[in-house]
């Protein structure tokens, strides 16, 4: 293989690809996982180096570690699932006759803007309804999905992708070479005004043309059909990876006779063409949308399900339309529903329970008042309940959280450290002793807890936090519940005061915990705004250490370092869970057995359900 191929082992690629993906909201989780699908552990760790803006760590572990997760080799798929995609999965077909009608009913939380993907990443409809050259099967690899395969020249700046010829769009037109470059230059023409438009700026001359230089026209965009279907990319350089971004939604096409007859509405249902393995039907505005099977497209033959019903069903409501057999699947169940599904002697059967792997934690910013006195940080780590918050609030969805590492990852910190995170409101009262806020009193006004828009389960958790802060110390604290970028982007530039904020692993490793979240010296900004010289040094010389004793060792006395000058209160690791009907089968697996439903990378999980007689 080309070295230019082993794209995952060269850091610049690597850190143009994390880029490319940080321009549509890609996290460092996601990015890590797709780059680990491609190189295994060496691809794990130069993902990892590239969000933290360093070197990447060496990839053989220490005895005793776990290394990010292999290459994954391609399997045969499934007989009972879809045939699409190399290394596809899916559960074992339920017993049972498949229904006549195979319809999932699904909601949607909120109304769509549109279903113009080309335009919009975000525009809400569901992405399903068009297909792009390549995409990701539940084990987040790149597989040939409208190209049926894709070729690189000898250094990869330029990439040959070969259009299927019995695929069409949903009124019957071929789908073609000529409808990926158009799309893609529609996606950078500055009067589109695309907002991902950086997402295609590998291809050459794209960042000029979707600025408006002069020097170039759209003609100079590397991007061209050199017959019906041939598709020439030509990029900026080298790009191994460019397959990866011709997979995500952000590459999708968009009809052009569409387009330019019925203009902003030509995703309207009485409009919209599709290419994708579905095709928008009936969209009734701020109710309800539907899509049915598109038998023109690929592989129609091997997708069972024939129409798929999505209500508009905001969260607090979705429940109750779940159990009246209104919906089949509810992605995102709520918390204070768990108690009730899991003595249920039937829903706790169509309950998926999963272990998220991360930890919701607190962050007190010592550049603020009153976080900059330690004893009210130290004091706020003891008037917190943790277990109270596990069993009561979140019903046993979840574990306590005393250290940053969460239970299960190697080098588990078994240490609580009860001398600062002990449940102890006479000690907490104690320590504000010779503060301007001894007594509960004097605080500032206008004091917030500030976390993102999530699900229920973590705004539960914040409000018991204010509930418990309060009754303890006198804290009066407002729940500012934010847009989930701006209050990330807020969080990076050291703006809020009391953070409420969680992390999921990217790779089991304290490297990626410990080292990456909160080490103080990184090029590319530090997440939090506590620093400590000798907590950079241990958890620096830790990433190195070979001897597993030591190592854990180091790790536990920079735990200690910042829970001893209170710099984040760590309170309790995630789970989720999703209900679905027991008529629903063949549930989309990766290659640990996890359900994989649609998220950020792989969003095809329609292609596998079948729906049985009930």
């Amino acid at each position: 293989m080309s070295d230019k191929l082993r794209w995952w082992e060269d850091p610049e690629q690597v850190s143009l690809l994390w880029k490319r993906l940080q321009a549509i909201h890609v996290d460092r989780r996601d990015f890590i996982r797709v780059v680990a699908a491609a190189g295994g552990a060496t691809g794990a760790a130069m993902a990892a180096a590239a969000c933290r803006g360093g070197e990447a760590e060496p990839t053989t572990a220490p005895p005793g570690a776990v290394t990010p997760p292999p290459a994954v080799t391609p399997t045969p798929p499934t007989a009972v699932g879809p045939t699409p995609t190399p290394g596809a999965a899916a559960s074992p077909a339920a017993e049972g006759e498949l229904a006549e009608q195979q319809v999932l009913r699904t909601n949607v939380e909120e109304e769509p803007q549109s279903f113009d993907f080309n335009k919009d990443l975000y525009a809400g409809g569901d992405a399903v309804v068009f297909a792009q050259l390549a995409m990701f099967n539940t084990n987040n690899e790149a597989v040939p999905d409208i190209a049926e395969r894709w070729e690189p020249n000898e250094d990869a700046s330029v990439w040959t992708f070969y259009i299927r010829k019995d695929t069409f769009w949903s009124n019957g037109d071929p789908v073609t070479a000529h409808d990926y470059e158009w799309s893609w230059k529609r996606q950078l023409n500055p009067e589109t005004q695309a907002t991902y438009a950086g997402f295609l700026y590998d291809i050459k001359n794209a960042e000029k043309y979707n600025n408006a230089d002069p020097s170039v026209t759209v003609d100079d965009v590397g991007v061209k059909a050199l017959d019906d279907y041939t598709l020439e990319v030509t990029l900026e350089g080298p790009r191994g990876y460019f397959p990866i971004l011709a997979a995500y939604i952000a590459a999708a096409p968009a009809h052009r006779p569409s387009v330019e007859k019925f203009g902003d509405q030509w995703t309207e249902p009485q409009n919209i063409v599709c290419n994708g393995p579905f095709k928008l039907v009936e969209w009734k505005h701020d109710e309800y949308f539907v899509l049915e099977k598109n038998d023109k497209y690929w592989n129609a033959k091997n997708i069972t399900l024939q129409r798929i019903e999505r209500p508009i069903i905001t969260p607090d409501a979705a429940f109750l339309a779940y159990e009246n057999d209104e919906i089949d699947i509810l992605y995102r169940a709520p918390l204070g529903q768990l108690e009730r599904v899991q003595n249920d002697p039937e829903l706790s059967k169509q309950m998926q329970k999963y272990n998220l792997y991360g930890t919701w934690y607190l962050v007190p910013d010592p550049n603020f008042e009153p976080y900059n006195i330690k004893e009210v940080r130290l004091a706020m780590g003891h008037a917190i309940d943790r277990e109270t918050i596990v069993r009561d609030v979140l019903k046993g969805l979840g574990t306590p959280a005393y250290t940053m590492n969460p239970p299960g990852m190697p080098f588990y910190i078994e240490d609580t450290f009860p001398e600062y995170t002990e449940y102890n409101p006479d000690k907490a009262r104690q320590l504000l002793q010779g503060t301007p806020y001894e007594g509960g009193r004097n605080w500032p006004s206008g004091m917030t807890l500030t976390q993102r828009r999530e699900g229920d389960a973590e705004a539960a958790v914040g409000s018991a936090i204010i509930a418990m802060l309060k009754d303890v110390l006198g804290m009066e604290l407002e729940h500012v519940i934010g847009e989930p970028r701006e209050t990330y982007d807020r969080m990076w530039a050291h703006q809020i005061p009391l953070m409420w904020v969680r992390w999921y692993i990217d790779y089991p490793d304290p490297a990626n915990t410990l080292f990456q979240v909160w080490y103080s010296k990184q090029p590319s900004g530090h997440r939090h705004s506590w620093a400590n010289d000798e907590y950079d040094q241990l958890v620096l010389q830790a990433n190195g250490e070979t001897d597993p004793a030591k190592r854990l060792e180091l790790y536990k006395r920079a735990q200690e370092i910042q829970l001893a000058d209170g710099a984040a209160i760590y309170v309790y690791n995630p789970w989720n869970y999703a209900l679905v009907k027991p008529w629903v089968t063949n549930l989309p697996r990766d290659k640990d057995g996890n359900f994989t439903p649609a998220w950020n990378i792989f969003i095809r999980d329609y292609d596998y359900y079948k729906i049985l007689k009930h």
